[in-house]
């Protein structure tokens, strides 16, 4: 149990709204100011200009996230409520969820290393990251089964077409591997048990802060109340 204590658990508080994007709208900035080093500066065009013109773009979607997208995570007395990609929203009331617990998700994720061993020049490799001790609610099978991979179908249709441009928490969240959908991280299954998991570092929260707000309405509105 998180130390800490929660708001009133019948109001609606709300997570990684679009300023979650601001993090990586620094992020893009910096990627763009290296495009037009390459540029101008290196007399490189043909990597500098489409790396500087990516980044632009980029961050006048992040932008646009930032002032318009819906609260990633919404707590309410009925439930919660997961933007996955600003169009599909997964809502899971607390009687679905079964237990809460803490999770640490591995996936690959593909890093750079600024001097490569034979050449000096950059490169990249293939490296395992971590989400740690992320919040997880345990929920059933078949309400994953019923519930959720239809959404998850939705947003991977939604990934193809221009609806990719939309922000949710699907957005940053890292996908396992190159094949694997960002869903994975959302929705994992281990040990044979589906969960729904809240990775802190997205939703741009404190992680005890987060737990504490989360088990307060399931203790207060979840299974266990509602069965004694």
């Amino acid at each position: 149990m998180s130390s800490g204590q929660a708001q009133d658990v019948n109001q609606i508080i709300a997570f990684g709204s679009g300023r979650t994007a601001l993090k990586f709208i620094a992020f893009s900035a910096l990627v763009l100011v290296v495009g037009l080093v390459v540029a101008f500066g290196r007399d490189n065009w043909l990597l500098g200009g489409p790396l500087a013109v990516v980044a632009a773009v980029t961050i006048v979607w992040q932008i646009n996230g930032l002032l318009t997208a819906e609260p990633l995570l919404l707590l309410s007395p009925a439930g919660l409520r997961l933007n996955l990609d600003g169009y599909v929203f997964a809502d899971i009331p607390w009687r679905e969820v079964e237990d809460i617990s803490s999770l640490t998700l591995t996936y690959e994720a593909l890093k750079k290393r600024w001097y490569d061993i034979q050449g000096d020049r950059p490169g990249y490799v293939l490296d395992k990251d971590h989400y740690r001790d992320v919040t997880a609610l345990q929920v059933s099978e078949a309400f994953a089964d019923k519930t959720i991979l239809p959404l998850w179908r939705a947003v991977n249709r939604n990934s193809r077409g221009l609806r990719r441009f939309g922000i949710g928490m699907a957005t940053f969240t890292l996908a396992q591997n190159a094949t694997a959908s960002r869903l994975s991280n959302i929705f994992p299954t281990q040990d044979g048990k589906r969960y729904v998991a809240l990775p802190h570092s997205v939703l741009s929260v404190d992680r005890d802060r987060l737990r504490v707000e989360v088990e307060a309405r399931w203790h207060a509105f979840g299974k266990k109340t509602a069965t004694g």
